[in-house]
Order: C-alpha cells, then structure tokens, then sequence
C-alpha cells in the first residue's frame, strides 16, 4: 500500500480541529474543555468545536451556531422534505400540530421563521420578512430539505434564555413505577427527599401520613450540567446570566436525550 502523506504532515493535520482524524481530534476537544460523548457523531462534535474555537466568545451568533451544532443529530432525525412556493408556503403530512409554529426553521443552510401552521391543511407558512434572528423567505424551491430547530433563543438585559425541546431534557420522573402504571395524581413532581430527618415519623409534623411527608427538594444550582453545561460555561463569559427553559413542542425526535449520552473512559 502507497502512503499518500508523511509522518509529520500526519502529525501536523492533527493539530487541526478540522483535519484531525477522529482519535486526535477528540483529544483536541478535550483542551477545550468538551468531551464528545462516545455515541455522539464525531463530525457534528468538529461543528460544535468550530463555533467555539473560530467564534467570538459571548456573542448572539457564536452562541447559535455552537447549539446549532450541538442539536444537529436530533435536528436532522427529523428533517422534512417538501416543496415551498415563493410566498414561503409548505404542505407535508407530519404538521398536524401547532407546535411546529413560531419555530426556527432551516432550509439549504438558512435559518427561517415559521410564522404559522394549518393542522387542517398540514401547511406550514415561512415568514417573508427579515430579522435580526431569521432571513426572509424569496424564492421558490422544490424538494426542499426542512428541518425544525429544536431550540429557540431570546436575548434580555445581560440574561440569556434558551427553550429547547423537552424531548432533549429528558426530565426523569419522581419515582419508578411498574410498568404501564402512571404517577399517581398526588405523587410530587422532581427529584426529593421526604422530609423524615427528624428521626421521628411517628409525629405527623411534616406531612399527613395519608400520602406521605412533605418532600424536601433538591436544588442544583443556577448553571446547567453535562454536555451542554460545559458547551455554555465556555462560550457564555462571566456577568451574563442563562436560564434553561423545557418546551413541550411535541413528536419525538428520533434521537436519545442529551443526558443519555456517554461520557465515559477515554473517546
């Protein structure tokens, strides 16, 4: 067999975050502070490192793109195929409902906001006006690729709020049910413990023994954990505030939840 390059261009080209091959690059990821979850595509993870690397930090459009980037296996999961006329109207049988309104959408690259949708039509109407967040829809395209983003980003006073898909979050439940039974109605959402520190359950001084004690709730902290924890504490600098909102836009997404992902051992 003919080898095409030498040791050292080798050498050089994993150096580079988007030449290096899978094993290096995953080193390089990690100076950065990112460990790509072992299930995770490794070129979508060179998109999310390309954006915090070659971006400026603290910015609306580096922010976009690294979450961008991050969300693309759940986004393309998804991704629709359909005509869209010059009016920025689109019919396909997947938008029975009107969670995929007043969603970013993109098409060949370009980020669109989706104004409204029909569920009786299953027509979907892309905005022809423009934005400091979306273009405007122009032109005609036939067998368009479509695909919903699944979060949504809104700038305040120095804070930041991000919505993503609670389909992402994947919020586990409070307690471990049999299978097929539902949560009972006055079982208390979140994880918790029951209030019984004071040695004494006995004394009904905490709850009312008929349902249970009075859960004590547990509290993280102000900054989000895991894979996107660690995307945001580098790309969002120090005196701008973030808060993680879950929206229940509905459909599967086609792809584990963020914390399923493994992160373990070496990558």
């Amino acid at each position: 067999m003919i080898r095409t390059l030498s040791q050292t261009e080798i050498a050089r080209r994993d150096t580079l975050i988007t030449r290096a091959s899978a094993g290096a690059f995953d080193h390089l990821a990690q100076f950065y502070g990112l460990v790509r979850p072992s299930s995770y595509p490794v070129e979508a993870w060179r998109d999310v490192l390309r954006a915090v690397a070659y971006q400026p930090r603290g910015t609306f459009r580096v922010l976009f793109h690294a979450l961008d980037a991050l969300f693309s296996p759940w986004r393309d999961s998804v991704q629709l195929t359909a005509n869209i006329d010059a009016s920025g109207s689109f019919t396909h049988p997947s938008l029975t409902s009107t969670a995929y309104a007043h969603r970013w959408v993109k098409v060949e690259n370009a980020v669109y906001w989706v104004a409204e949708v029909d569920t009786g039509t299953t027509t979907a109407q892309i905005t022809p006006h423009a934005s400091a967040y979306w273009d405007a829809w122009t032109t005609a395209q036939s067998n368009a690729e479509i695909s919903f983003l699944p979060f949504f980003i809104v700038e305040g006073s120095a804070e930041i709020s991000i919505y993503l898909d609670i389909e992402i979050l994947a919020v586990p439940p409070t307690y471990l049910q049999p299978a097929g039974q539902a949560r009972p109605a006055t079982q208390p959402d979140g994880g918790h413990l029951l209030n019984l520190l004071d040695l004494d359950p006995a004394t009904l001084d905490y709850g009312d023994q008929n349902i249970g004690p009075y859960p004590l709730y547990l509290f993280s902290g102000d900054e989000a954990d895991g894979i996107l924890g660690d995307l945001l504490r580098v790309i969002i600098p120090a005196g701008v505030k973030y808060a993680l909102y879950g929206a229940q836009w509905g459909g599967a997404l086609g792809y584990p939840p963020i914390s399923s992902l493994e992160r373990q051992g070496s990558v």
